[in-house]
């Protein structure tokens, strides 16, 4: 199961004014249609395009007592609202809606002050920012990948770390991924090789290769 051209759509929550983040449409599009992107063509992952983008009030977004006092929202709950907002189920609740024809899959960057509780270990909260850059899922019916309010979360490199995970497994577990890697680092091609690299004039994230037996693609080349 693969994202063999992936047609994705950009949810920006939050007012821009309030602190959401700022337009990111051009270099994601560049991203999935680079020459960055058609390396992962031994996957079977040819080049593709942002279709549409929409802003969504978190007012209309989130329900009252989604996000707690820290500013954080529980990792399936966020995955409620989005799924009622892009399939209009009424019985979630949310006020939201969002429609960009053609896609298959979705980018969603959080405002300032807000973030994901990821799960629990005994009384620690994981959380983005703190534990991960970011984080992809799937609601069941598409794919969808997370990215949070911190500095290096709303990097190239951090969208391109979960978009090459998404488009290389877009069911988590069910695509590519390295069994011998899961209890390592999530076994992921880009959990493996987590690194930044620099290439195309920017920072992107390395990912495992199967036909070079490494992580790819290396700076400078």
């Amino acid at each position: 199961l693969i994202l063999s051209k992936i047609q994705l759509g950009i949810v920006y929550l939050g007012d821009l004014d309030a602190g959401a983040a700022s337009s990111q449409d051009t270099s994601i599009n560049w991203l999935v249609g680079s020459p960055y992107w058609l390396t992962l063509d031994e996957y079977g992952i040819g080049n593709g395009a942002v279709v549409g983008s929409v802003r969504v009030p978190t007012t209309t977004f989130f329900q009252p007592g989604d996000v707690d006092a820290n500013g954080l929202v529980d990792i399936m709950t966020l995955q409620i609202r989005l799924t009622s907002a892009l399939h209009g189920d009424a019985d979630a609740g949310t006020a939201a809606t969002i429609s960009l024809p053609g896609a298959d899959s979705y980018l969603v960057y959080l405002p300032d002050g807000l973030n994901v509780a990821l799960g629990h270990n005994g009384t620690y909260t994981f959380q983005t920012c703190i534990d991960a850059n970011g984080y992809h899922a799937n609601d069941g019916q598409e794919p969808y990948a997370v990215l949070p309010p911190c500095t290096l979360g709303r990097t190239l490199y951090a969208a391109a770390h979960e978009l090459v995970e998404m488009a290389t497994d877009p069911h988590p577990y069910d695509g590519w991924v390295s069994d011998s890697e899961i209890s390592k680092n999530g076994g992921e091609i880009a959990d493996i090789c987590a690194e930044q690299t620099f290439v195309y004039g920017v920072w992107l994230t390395q990912f495992w290769s199967n036909q070079t037996a490494g992580c790819i693609p290396v700076t400078g080349k």
